[in-house]
């Protein structure tokens, strides 16, 4: 894009710095100014426009970059605008960069006409906002907010002098003595309605500009307030009975109508919409006519959905948060859905889901623990996001990694989710309803590893939610995650209706260690042998004698266990022994021992030494001779187990068939 030069005309010019303003980031920085604000004014003083003309046409951009700012949304740009988004918007950011300061540097000797939006539009955008604020919640602002708030009301020159009471009211003491307040439910509301503010903020300007275009001081007085502005907006709606519809003469609109072509600074397509404007209240939402000082705040409580009568300072509150674009910024991360978002501008105590943590199963193979997560989550009618660990699994796998994406005929590089961040997005969506992550076999993988900087997430206050949060590990994975949950965020961190649950078994062979600082981080529940529970059904084994004996599964378990654990040579922790659900009932026919118990306790718990303890290794000295002498339905066990199982079993008089066929 080394190409691309700085247009000759003032007003494209412009706009490739409103491109340029809308970026991602800083950009106001990044030209030299220390604020948007100061920016903003810089830009339009070199322009010679109104500093709202320079903000409408970045915001007018920021739907289409990747601004952190909501702007205009619109499906296509103004065709004013296309033409240098055409142009400029693939160029980088260091290019685009370059030519917006030296396009400030240039000397321009022309004004760029001012530019009027579309009020029908930001009605509409405004009541938009405002339809996604709940009505049933408690919004309680954060300090930071608070001083916005005050601090925004009091740049505008107001005498007015304010205070916060409980964290949920601003009280207004007037000069006068009085009082008012206004609630914290209603600063969501004052924040919908910016995008008409700002477009009703930029007609009264015009409106201001009209007066001294037709020679007079101003429109609240004289022949100016009782022939032109108390007409205005002329409209063809019916007056209320028992009022007057007053008119402007034939010669005044001529004289209005002139002044809007050639005296005010208006690009074509804003003369026509202030004409409008002027001409059609019903178009602009303005109820009161123009030489009234409180026509502005009547049509900003009008689209805000305030009960006018009862609704004094609340239009000044939102004219002056519009100008606040960090006041912007701090209500769309906060998206007024994302209850559980810390440090997020509102704390909604009635609608977020509290008691998420981070909980470790662990006890002997077969007690249940993928069964008691089960019950839990099952118990909250959800369904949950399920993972294993293994060897080979890596933290991209766990977090999400850049893969290629087809991108109709090309191929890209997307962000593509792991189990983790999909279950971090599912409880940002839905705040007041429980998520839960589940990791099976947690200690088959290097655990701390997998988490890597996501380790710093499982610290949890008293009500569930994080104390630490991470940064994203990659602006894709960034704005994949904003994507997914609406709302823009620094950092990430754990709502408090996350729940991690994770399962594992610290004596199975091939298990990777879990360091004290990993652990300490999450709850322990350990599950002990039950032999009340269990599946139903029976075992059976062959002794000494030949003779078939039968026995309940869940009474064959209790005396194995206890068989193992009674030896003098063998040490055997408990979280080796075998659980009463190590098999499932249809494993348990009554025709023979499960061949997966045999093979755990040859091959795994008695793989080293001991097997003398429960198999009879006089005859059999390999699993296969072992796998032989079961087809063939003969003795496997040692005496010492034959005796341990002989008083609690029930001897098979019946002859086995399958024995029978072997002996042919």
């Amino acid at each position: 894009m080394t190409d691309l030069v700085i247009p000759t005309d003032p007003k494209s010019a412009m706009y490739v710095v409103c491109l340029f303003m809308a970026q991602q980031g800083e950009p106001h920085a990044d030209l030299g100014y220390k604020t948007q604000t100061a920016a903003l004014e810089d830009i339009a003083s070199i322009f010679g426009v109104a500093k709202r003309t320079v903000q409408n046409e970045r915001d007018s951009y920021d739907h289409f970059t990747q601004s952190d700012r909501v702007g205009w949304k619109a499906d296509t740009l103004p065709p004013r605008l296309q033409a240098v988004f055409d142009k400029y918007s693939n160029a980088e950011r260091d290019t685009l960069l370059k030519l917006s300061r030296e396009i400030l540097n240039t000397t321009w000797g022309s004004k760029v006409p001012d530019f009027l939006p579309d009020l029908e539009e930001c009605q509409k955008m405004s009541r938009e906002r405002a339809a996604q604020i709940p009505l049933d919640q408690v919004y309680v602002p954060s300090k930071e907010v608070w001083d916005i708030v005050i601090s925004s009301y009091k740049s505008t020159g107001s005498e007015d002098e304010l205070e916060v009471v409980g964290g949920t009211t601003l009280v207004f003491n007037t000069p006068m003595k009085n009082f008012l307040t206004v609630s914290s439910q209603e600063i969501p509301r004052c924040w919908a309605v910016r995008p008409y503010v700002l477009a009703i903020l930029a007609y009264a300007d015009k409106v201001d500009e009209l007066a001294k275009a037709l020679g007079f001081k101003g429109r609240s007085s004289g022949r100016a307030k009782d022939e032109i502005f108390k007409r205005l907006p002329a409209t063809n709606a019916p007056k209320p009975t028992g009022s007057a519809q007053l008119k402007v003469s034939p010669s005044d609109m001529a004289e209005i109508t002139d002044a809007v072509k050639n005296k005010i600074n208006l690009d074509e397509e804003s003369q026509a919409r202030f004409t409008k404007f002027l001409t059609d209240g019903e178009w602009s939402g303005v109820g009161k006519t123009l030489e009234r000082s409180d026509w502005r705040n009547n049509a900003i409580l009008s689209t805000g959905g305030w009960l006018v009568a009862a609704a004094d300072r609340r239009g000044e509150l939102s004219i002056a948060l519009s100008e606040s674009d960090r006041f912007e910024e701090l209500m769309n991360s906060a998206s007024l859905k994302l209850a559980s978002q810390k440090g997020s501008p509102f704390i909604f105590p009635d609608n977020t889901f509290k008691g998420g943590e981070n909980v470790i199963f662990y006890g002997a193979p077969g007690t249940g623990k993928s069964n008691r997560v089960e019950i839990k989550i099952k118990e909250a009618g959800k369904r949950p996001f399920r993972t294993v660990f293994h060897p080979d699994l890596q933290n991209s796998d766990f977090f999400g990694c850049l893969k290629p994406q087809m991108d109709g005929k090309k191929v890209r590089y997307g962000f593509s989710p792991g189990p983790f961040m999909k279950a971090l997005a599912e409880a940002y969506r839905e705040p007041s309803e429980p998520v839960f992550l589940v990791i099976e076999e947690l200690n088959r993988a290097a655990a701390a590893a997998v988490f890597g900087d996501l380790f710093l997430l499982l610290d949890r206050d008293d009500d569930g939610m994080g104390e630490y949060d991470v940064s994203f590990p990659s602006p894709e994975s960034e704005q994949w995650f904003e994507k997914e949950t609406g709302a823009a965020h620094e950092a990430l961190l754990l709502p408090s209706n996350l729940y991690i649950y994770a399962t594992m078994n610290s004596a199975d062979q091939g298990v990777y260690p879990i360091d004290t600082a990993f652990r300490r981080r999450w709850r322990q529940e350990y599950l002990p042998l039950n032999y009340k529970s269990g599946p139903d059904g029976d075992v059976a084994y062959v002794d000494s004698t030949g003779k078939h004996h039968s026995l309940e599964w869940r009474e064959f378990v209790k005396l194995l266990n206890g068989h193992l654990t009674s030896s003098q040579t063998l040490d055997i922790a408990e979280d080796r022994l075998l659980g009463q659900w190590f098999v499932k009932k249809k494993e348990l026919d009554g025709k023979s021992i499960p061949e997966k118990v045999l093979l755990y306790l040859w091959d795994d718990l008695l793989r080293h030494e001991g097997r003398d303890l429960v198999f009879d290794t006089s005859s059999i000295k390999t699993y296969g001779n072992l796998t032989i002498e079961i087809a063939r339905k003969g003795r496997i066990l040692s005496d010492r187990f034959l005796a341990a199982l002989n008083a609690a079993s029930d001897v098979d008089t019946t002859e086995p068939e399958e024995a029978a066929d072997d002996a042919s």
